[in-house]
C-alpha cells in the first residue's frame, strides 16, 4: 500500500451522490472519485445492496469503477486472505472478532443475536472454508434491510487499518447513529453527503459557480424528504447543535465559515 488516503464508500452515500447530479452524465459521485490522493474501497455487499435500491445506473456505475480500478472491492474471502497474511491460522478468529466489534458499534448485543453460527465455531480447528460457510449462513438469516452492508463496511475499515496503520475515511450514511458507530471503532473519520461538499471545495477545487448545479440538486433532494435545516455545531462552550437553513449552510461552505468534525458533522470556525 502507498501513502494514499484510504476511503470506504457505503450504500447510502453512493445512492445519494448518484442522485445529486449536474445532468445525466455528471452525478456528483464522479467528482468524489476525482479527488486527488484517495484510494477508494467498498465491500461486495455494497454492490448487492445498490442493486436492491433501484437507483437507476448506480450498480452499473459501481461495476465500471471496479473494472477500471477506481474502486477496490473486497468480498469476505478476500478479507480472510488479507487477515491470513497477518494472523496466519488465526485469521478466521480475527474476522470473528472484527465482526463482533462492528456489531457493537452498530447495536449492543447484535453480534450475539445474529451471528450464532460463527460464534459457536471451534477456532482451534476451523478451516477458512468452514468459517466462510457459517458466515454466509448467518448473513442469509439476517436477510435484506438489516444493515449488513454497514456491518461489512465496518469490518473492512478495521482490516484496512490493520493493513495500513493509517486513518481511514468513510464516505457514509447521513444517519447520525451510524456515523457515531463508525467513529467509535477508532482510527476513522466520517464524511457525510453534506461534508463532502466542503471536502471537495477544500481538496478538489470545487468552487461555488461550478458547484451550483450540484447544490441545487442536493437542495431538491432534501426538499423531497421535507428537510429544511442542517444541524451545525456553534462556537459556544457547550458546542450546541443549531438548526440552520439548508441553503445558508451550503452558501457558508463556500464562504469558508465551516469545518468538519470527525463524525461528518460541520461546525462554525471560531
Amino acid at each position: 500500500m502507498t501513502n494514499e488516503k484510504y476511503a470506504l464508500l457505503d450504500t447510502d452515500f453512493i445512492s445519494k451522490m448518484h442522485l445529486i447530479r449536474k445532468d445525466n452524465e455528471n452525478p456528483m459521485i464522479n467528482r468524489i472519485m476525482e479527488m486527488p490522493g484517495y484510494q477508494f474501497y467498498c465491500h461486495e455487499q455494497i454492490h448487492i445492496e445498490l442493486s436492491r435500491h433501484n437507483i437507476a445506473g448506480a450498480p452499473e456505475w459501481l461495476c465500471k469503477m471496479k473494472s477500471n480500478g477506481t474502486i477496490i472491492c473486497y468480498d469476505d474471502e478476500q478479507i480472510l486472505d488479507e487477515l491470513e497474511n497477518v494472523y496466519g491460522a488465526s485469521a478466521s478468529a480475527m474476522y470473528m472478532q472484527l465482526m463482533k466489534t462492528a456489531c457493537e458499534a452498530y447495536r449492543k448485543g447484535y453480534f450475539e443475536e445474529k451471528f450464532q453460527c460463527i460464534r459457536q465455531l471451534d477456532y482451534r480447528n476451523v478451516t477458512n472454508a468452514d468459517f466462510l460457510y457459517n458466515l454466509e449462513v448467518d448473513c442469509d438469516l439476517i436477510g435484506e434491510g438489516q444493515n449488513l452492508g454497514e456491518l461489512k463496511t465496518y469490518v473492512l475499515l478495521q482490516v484496512l487499518f490493520i493493513m495500513s496503520g493509517e486513518q481511514i475515511y468513510v464516505f457514509c450514511s447521513d444517519d447520525k447513529n451510524a456515523r457515531n458507530g463508525i467513529v467509535s471503532i477508532g482510527g476513522v473519520k466520517c464524511i457525510s453527503v453534506l461534508s463532502a461538499f466542503l471536502r471537495l471545495h477544500k481538496e478538489g477545487g470545487f468552487e461555488k459557480e461550478e458547484a451550483a448545479p450540484y447544490v441545487d440538486a442536493y437542495l431538491r433532494l432534501c426538499s423531497k424528504t421535507n428537510q429544511r435545516t442542517f444541524k451545525i455545531q456553534d462556537t459556544s462552550k457547550e458546542r450546541r447543535l443549531c438548526k440552520v437553513p439548508c441553503e445558508k449552510v451550503l452558501e457558508e461552505i463556500f464562504e469558508g465559515k465551516l469545518e468538519e468534525l470527525k463524525t461528518g458533522n460541520l461546525k462554525y470556525i471560531e
